[in-house]
């Protein structure tokens, strides 16, 4: 059917499709935008696998301060005996060996834990200063970027209106067929029972002509702005 057609023609010209290959035309991303989008990607990266060893590194950490608070409060324990006569200088030293590989492990876990944070820091500030050199040049590209498509917009906005247009003018060819058939056969003493508007009626009550189905709200335009819709690339 030619409305059908025409309709088909819309969804083609609105989604940018080639109507020979069929295939979504491919528009080359500008340099700076692709470089910053890439680099937003790696600090997403970045920071979840720095975040991933902190973590795995605080537990470890937090083990082991609590083996050597626990150890050094064993020592100040027997410190104070013995400065009170309690027991021989010997078994504090004893425990002061102890104490040793404790302090030593956790001074080890914690000088990581600091290393690995500062790490962290630097990559990130790596790839924040990188950005931050581009922002101009990207600025600019995704302003013109948003130029670019918003007269494609509203040129595609034109072609669609002139194709709504056309869908009426299609309706409109019926209605003046019946009227001419009508006035012509009551002029020469005719009776005309009408079919041609009745039954494109009923031939096209499945198709989506109707203006709350060819009008987009201003609610789904302001869902695609901040990429709400779910069929939107």
């Amino acid at each position: 059917m030619e409305i059908l057609k025409k309709l088909k023609n819309i969804v083609y010209s609105l989604f940018k499709k080639e109507r020979n290959t069929g295939k979504r035309e491919i528009k080359k991303i500008n340099k700076n935008i692709k470089r910053v989008e890439l680099l937003k990607l790696e600090l997403n990266q970045v920071t979840n696998a720095y975040d991933k060893k902190i973590e795995e590194l605080k537990a470890t950490h937090t083990s082991a301060l609590w083996k050597y608070e626990q150890s050094y409060q064993k020592l100040r324990r027997l410190v104070e005996k013995q400065q009170q006569g309690l027991i021989e200088e010997e078994k504090v030293n004893k425990q002061r060996e102890e104490v040793k590989p404790f302090e030593k492990a956790f001074n080890k876990v914690n000088e990581q834990l600091i290393g690995i944070k500062e790490h962290k820091k630097e990559s990130v500030m790596n790839i924040i200063s990188e950005i931050d050199q581009l922002q101009e040049n990207y600025t600019k590209a995704l302003a013109e970027e948003i130029k670019t498509k918003s007269l494609e917009m509203a040129k595609q906005r034109q072609e669609y209106l002139k194709e709504v247009q056309s869908l009426g003018y299609d309706y409109k060819k019926a209605i003046d067929t019946e009227r001419l058939l009508k006035e012509t056969f009551e002029k020469h003493n005719f009776v005309y029972k009408g079919t041609i508007v009745d039954s494109l009626a009923i031939l096209t009550k499945d198709v989506p002509i109707s203006v709350d189905m060819l009008a987009i709200a201003e609610d789904t335009v302001n869902e695609a702005l901040i990429g709400r819709i779910p069929y939107a690339n």
